[in-house]
């Protein structure tokens, strides 16, 4: 007779030691019927299930309290009993591995553990009869899988809809059989809060709620922190993350192979929200065949271009006279509104200022929003704004939409709202003590535009800066001469010229060279062992022959340290000036001029430097400076007074000059808050002119030389004039005017002479 137990014993024994399991998660007051029901309730007393609990039970002991996700499929059911039974605080439910959510039945097994039907459901997919494309099956027909897209675009499952009239799939049928399609078999009833007749959006504590007045509730974001509507929720260890913040899953774009946020096509294939395909049709508007940005608006598909105009630039409707987003047309091929087409859900119409536009949060319009978020993002804690002249002037700029963008993007936002946050008075000293970045910089710039910091002679203050880190880094004895020539030879020289207001940035940037060279010179006599005291003449003509390039920046240094006997007298001789040597042929030089002149396309700014350069050879240094008022008219004749006196000018250049007046086409979000014009070529923000290397950039890529074309210039033009009168009309210095007086009595106008006669008219 064999020694193994009867089946009828050991699964009496297996449901006797799973019911103590249940008892102690129940606690000592549960009885055994009561642990009973609860297996029975989650069909863990069937003998094949209860063999199989109570042995992982055997194995894992608190699995009960912390299940893993490859558990068997009856530990879940009967952790879910406990929970209805009401001992949840003594269980812990199993979510999906990929979701999260325990609200659904985890019947599938993946890799990662146990999933709902919709995350498995991903894994899924087949090749569709239709599209031959792999991607996840909705139906199986007599030929074989269809996938939802061609499911959905089946012509045996569309019909007519009864009420708008498109092809569509059947939502609802009437009594009389007619079928409305998914839009028009929407409910359609009186909003609680704005009493609008429309679709319902959802029905709340007081009734239906349309889409424009539903708010879904918020929750707070494991990113930002704040508390806006969940696009993810959270799942093991990823916290809860709002729409704002949520870009999607990271991994390896199919287009240009980098890392980042995306999605998977159906067919496998991985893209970048940058590179993300999009299907080509026809766009009803410009009638090109482009990728669709929309395709569910009654005038039919539109690329992304002609949908974003549509959408900023309102119009008249034709049917309701007024101003609406136009989405539709009637037979005619006049615009439509969205009333106006039977699609009521297209009005994009603020709430709160019933302006007609692009929406955003709530349905309201870009600038309703944007004050909102200017107030939440550079106010203080106690509520006061202490950057308001700020955030009225971008509250007012011409294009809150890029103002948007910037909030959320710009790193000089984080150091604005840092600022209000702090409580301080801000003042430029405050600034100081920040990094002297290019993000810095910009938001004292802007600051000083909307009038919360005064303005300063920043090129000035910017050296200074400079200067002290500079020699708070140097040693010590370093330290001991190089910050005395700093103080009383370059920062007090530079203040003096500033006080004159002819310091500009690239006076600057030779004054940061002088303190460099010196520095540098330093370090170079003490590797040869040499004092100041012990330096010789021959040291500093041996400096000079390595660095040649540096010939020029040592003169204040050697003179400096000489007028205060720190060295025995030593000069550094002057580096003889070289010729000229880059011209253009008179036929290229007029042809550049009347090209300035006549040729619309190019930008205005690039117009009047191009032409200033070659009819009066200005550098670009003093061209970018122009002011608005150095420009008058005198009856019929226009003048621009470069120096002490005013200069003719022809009247083509004068007539783009008053354009550029009129209009000067700033880039800057902030160029409505400058009342009083200044410069006549606006930069960023446009209390300051334009920068030099974004004007030198812009001649060049116009194919407009700058250094050639004045030189040519000025050999013409004293061809014509004495030095006297170019120094007292363009502001040359005298001795500049002569050397190239000597230059034109040489071979130079021989050698403009042979390209084309001089005696022509030089102005077109």
């Amino acid at each position: 007779m064999s020694g193994r137990p009867a089946p009828e014993a050991t699964l009496a024994a297996a449901r006797a030691r799973l019911v103590a399991h249940v008892r102690a998660v129940m606690g000592p007051a549960a009885t055994i019927s009561q642990a009973a029901e609860v297996l029975l309730a989650a069909k863990a007393w069937v003998p094949r299930s209860a063999r199989r609990l109570e042995a992982y039970l055997g194995e894992h002991p608190d699995a009960f309290a912390a299940p893993a996700s490859d558990c068997p499929a009856v530990l879940v059911r009967v952790a879910r009993a406990l929970a209805g039974a009401g001992h949840g605080q003594a269980v812990t439910q199993l979510g999906c591995a990929r979701c999260g959510r325990t609200d659904d039945a985890l019947l599938r097994v993946t890799p990662e553990g146990r999933c709902c039907a919709r995350c498995a459901a991903r894994d899924a997919t087949d090749v569709c009869v239709r599209c031959q494309v792999r991607g996840h099956i909705t139906a199986r027909g007599p030929a074989g899988p269809i996938c939802r897209r061609c499911y959905a675009k089946d012509p045996a499952r569309l019909e007519t809809c009864a009420r708008c009239g498109r092809l569509r799939r059947p939502a609802a049928r009437r009594p009389d059989g007619t079928a409305w399609c998914e839009r028009c078999a929407r409910p359609r009833r009186a909003c609680v809060r704005c009493e609008t007749v429309t679709y319902v959006e959802a029905v709340g504590p007081d009734g239906p709620v349309c889409r424009k007045c539903h708010q879904r509730p918020g929750r707070t974001c494991g990113i930002c922190g704040q508390v806006k509507t969940v696009h993810v929720r959270a799942a093991g260890d990823q916290p809860d993350i709002c729409t704002s913040c949520y870009r999607g899953p990271v991994g390896t774009c199919t287009t240009c192979g980098r890392e980042r946020h995306g999605s998977t096509r159906p067919g496998g294939e991985f893209y970048c929200q940058s590179c993300q395909p999009r299907p080509e049709r026809l766009c009803q508007d410009c009638g090109r065949t482009r990728a669709t940005k929309v395709t569910g608006w009654p005038i039919g598909a539109l690329c992304g271009s002609c949908y974003s105009r549509r959408k900023r630039r309102p119009g008249r409707c034709a049917g309701c006279g007024t101003p609406r987003v136009l989405v539709g047309r009637d037979p005619d091929g006049q615009d439509l509104c969205g009333p106006c087409c039977g699609a009521d859900e297209l009005d994009f119409t603020c709430p709160r200022c019933g302006a007609p536009g692009e929406t955003y949060a709530d349905g309201a319009c870009a600038r309703c929003v944007l004050g909102d978020r200017l107030t939440h993002v550079f106010g203080d804690s106690d509520g006061a704004a202490p950057l308001q002249p700020l955030i009225d002037a971008l509250a007012a700029a011409d294009r809150p939409h890029s103002i948007l963008g910037w909030l959320g993007s710009s790193p000089s936002v984080s150091l604005l709202a840092d600022l209000a946050r702090t409580g301080t008075e801000l003042s430029h000293d405050v600034l100081d003590t920040l990094t002297n970045d290019a993000t810095t910089r910009h938001v004292r710039q802007s600051l000083v535009a909307t009038g919360v910091l005064p303005p300063r002679q920043e090129d000035l203050a910017a050296l200074v800066l400079w200067a002290h880190a500079h020699i708070d880094a140097l040693p010590a004895h370093h330290a001991r001469i190089i910050g005395p020539f700093t103080e009383w030879q370059v920062l007090r020289d530079a203040r003096r010229r500033a006080a004159r207001g002819r310091y500009t940035r690239a006076a600057a940037a030779h004054d940061r060279t002088d303190i460099r060279v010196a520095t540098e010179f330093l370090r170079w006599i003490e590797d040869r062992q040499v004092t100041l005291a012990t330096l010789t003449q021959t040291d500093v003509d041996l400096w000079l022959t390595t660095h040649p390039t540096r010939h020029r920046r040592l003169t204040s240094f050697i003179r400096w340290t000489s007028a205060r006997r720190l060295t025995s007298p030593l000069t550094v001789p002057a580096k003889p000036a070289g010729l000229p040597a880059h011209f253009q042929t008179a036929n290229e030089h007029h042809d550049q001029l009347r090209r300035c002149l006549n040729d619309t396309d190019l930008p205005r700014v690039v117009r009047i430097a191009g032409a200033l350069i070659r009819l009066y050879a200005l550098p670009v240094s003093r061209i970018h400076d122009l002011k608005v008022d150095q420009f008058h008219r005198d009856a019929d004749r226009a003048y621009l007074t470069l120096d002490r006196f005013p200069v003719l000018l022809p009247p083509k250049l004068a007539a783009v000059i008053e354009e550029q007046i009129r209009d000067p086409g700033s880039v800057s979000v902030l160029a409505n808050t400058v009342t009083d014009q200044t410069y006549l070529m606006p930069g960023r923000p446009p209390n300051r002119p334009i920068a030099v290397s974004s004007l030198q950039r812009l001649l060049a890529e116009n194919q407009l030389p700058t250094l050639a074309a004045r030189n040519t210039a000025m050999i013409e033009t004293l061809a014509a004039l004495p030095p006297i009168i170019i120094s007292d009309l363009f502001g040359v210095a005298i001795s500049t005017a002569q050397r190239w007086a000597q230059y034109t009595l040489g071979s130079w106008v021989d050698y403009l002479a042979s390209s084309e006669d001089l005696a022509t008219d030089r102005r077109p």
